[in-house]
């Protein structure tokens, strides 16, 4: 799975409080497996390429308001700043909601490989292979599963590169006792339990600091 590559950001994208705001979307489409601008390659980061992302997020559809978005985030970058960075923060929280396993699958199976989405989402190879390939529907929750690995993977997308994110996995960390995030998830995880969400907390801060 390609790296993000954004090779230049264009005004007003390049305001500050707009930016910030923006990368998480850019993350989380990227993990989740949207397609990008630029197919993969460097891209532009500006108005136009940011209308393109929330059209195939919405062809997807993800987020029930995706539309109003694709609407209102491009006329207001420039007339307000904050205002549009609360409309990013907004989107960015309406991918998190939305759970798309058909390009889930792909994504995450590259980050990965099915060896180890096995051990991290409780579901066989087999399974996964079926799943991936629409086979067999996701069961709910080895989507909902899935959907939270793709959002940690996205978390931490800025500050690690593939093989950097599996490794984060097994790493032992002191705020989890001393265990590493897929020893404290163990089998029979929720997404929506204390212990996804400390991890969650965990990677969003080590992307946050910028650590290695």
């Amino acid at each position: 799975m390609d790296p993000i590559q954004i090779s230049s950001v264009e005004k007003p994208i390049d305001h500050p409080a707009i930016l910030r705001a923006l990368m998480p979307v850019i993350n989380r489409a990227w993990a989740m497996g949207v397609p990008m601008p630029g197919h993969g390659g460097p891209f532009t980061l500006s108005t136009r390429t940011l209308k393109s992302l929330l059209d195939s997020a919405r062809r997807l559809g993800i987020g029930r308001n995706i539309g109003t978005y694709l609407q209102a985030v491009p006329e207001i970058l420039e007339q307000s700043p904050d205002e549009a960075a609360k409309l990013l923060d907004g989107l960015s929280r309406a991918f998190e909601e939305s759970p798309v396993p058909q390009i889930e699958w792909a994504s995450m199976r590259q980050i990965f490989g099915d060896d180890e989405l096995e051990t991290l989402l409780g579901s066989s190879r087999q399974s996964i292979a079926r799943y991936a390939k629409g086979d067999r529907a996701t069961p709910p929750l080895i989507a909902d599963r899935l959907h939270w690995l793709a959002m940690v993977v996205a978390d931490l997308a800025g500050a690690y590169n593939a093989l950097g994110i599996r490794r984060w996995f097994h790493r032992p960390r002191s705020a989890l006792g001393g265990r590493s995030p897929q020893q404290v998830l163990g089998k029979a995880w929720a997404p929506d339990a204390a212990l996804s969400r400390q991890i969650r907390a965990l990677a969003a801060a080590l992307t946050e600091l910028g650590a290695t």
